[in-house]
């Protein structure tokens, strides 16, 4: 009963975030872009998703409302790639349901690559919100 990353990405920056996620933890991340693994085994899940026009990707807005009942179950964390930060609350309120919010141990941002580019570094993520990230997952994630 361990913890499970389940992510999508267009721009790569929420790959990279479940990376360094995955290190940390020492945990496996899945794209639910490629697959939709069974989390029934796991204590701990963790969901990311890019933002890109107030919406977060489909294959996470598809895992999230089809396993809503079960995630409900489980201990949650809820990470975002938004390049406009000004923009994230609202997108959250607009695609994640309330329900997993309020039980979520964390929502947040790990900010975003600009649309159209293709930084050669990682100097667009937010490492305090990340490093908030893992702290409130706490030692036994």
């Amino acid at each position: 009963m361990g913890t499970l990353i389940l992510y999508a990405t267009k721009s790569g920056a929420t790959s990279e975030c479940a990376d360094l996620l995955a290190q940390k933890i020492k945990c496996v991340a899945d794209d639910l872009g490629k697959t939709v693994p069974d989390i029934s085994s796991f204590e701990t899940v963790i969901i990311g998703s890019g933002i890109r026009m107030g919406k977060i990707y489909k294959p996470v807005a598809n895992f999230l409302h089809q396993h809503l009942v079960e995630l409900l179950s489980k201990r949650v964390a809820l990470y975002f790639c938004n390049a406009y930060p000004d923009t994230f609350q609202k997108a959250i309120e607009k695609n994640i349901p309330a329900e997993l919010i309020q039980s979520a141990v964390c929502v947040t941002s790990f900010g975003g690559k600009p649309p159209f580019t293709n930084p050669a570094n990682m100097g667009w993520l937010n490492t305090q919100a990340l490093n908030d990230f893992y702290t409130a997952l706490g030692n036994d994630a």
